[in-house]
């Protein structure tokens, strides 16, 4: 879906995914990927509310591009995801942009909204194929959760 629709517009994908392991107080979770704005996210909430309804509420996760520090990821995920608050977010890394002369980012982070979420590990990758001048390009980002399984 569309997180805006004028000049910053920005993209995202949902999904209610089965766990393959039972997480506490999750028998689904709403998964997002996305690249945010640069503004704020005007739309796109309807259509994560009806793909995974209640899950929004404390069983969410979501990772990409934020275009803001850590500190700044609960406005969007409130415009966007809704439901609780993210209680995690991370790493909090300098991942923008190529060249670093030029730009300065802290954008890339994984969070969620599942109590008891730990972190278990991240690693912010150099940035790519450098020999193709890859002006703009973000530093790919792995970032793992530890989720509370359900016991």
């Amino acid at each position: 879906g569309c997180l805006r629709h004028d000049w910053d517009m920005r993209a995202f994908a949902v999904a209610r995914v089965t766990p393959p392991l039972p997480v506490q107080g999750c028998s689904s979770l709403c998964v997002v990927a996305l690249h945010a704005p640069h503004t704020v996210i005007t739309s796109g909430k309807d259509i994560v509310s009806s793909v995974c309804g209640e899950t929004v509420g404390s069983c969410a996760i979501a990772m990409g591009d934020w275009n803001v520090p850590v500190d700044g990821v609960g406005q969007l995920w409130a415009d966007l995801i809704g439901g609780s608050a993210p209680g995690l977010s991370f790493p909090n890394e300098r991942s923008c942009c190529f060249p670093e002369s030029h730009h300065y980012g802290v954008y890339d982070h994984i969070a969620t909204n599942i109590p008891g979420a730990g972190q278990a590990g991240h690693f912010v990758y150099p940035y790519q194929l450098l020999e193709e001048n890859p002006v703009q390009q973000h530093k790919p980002v792995s970032a793992s959760l530890a989720l509370p399984l359900d016991r």
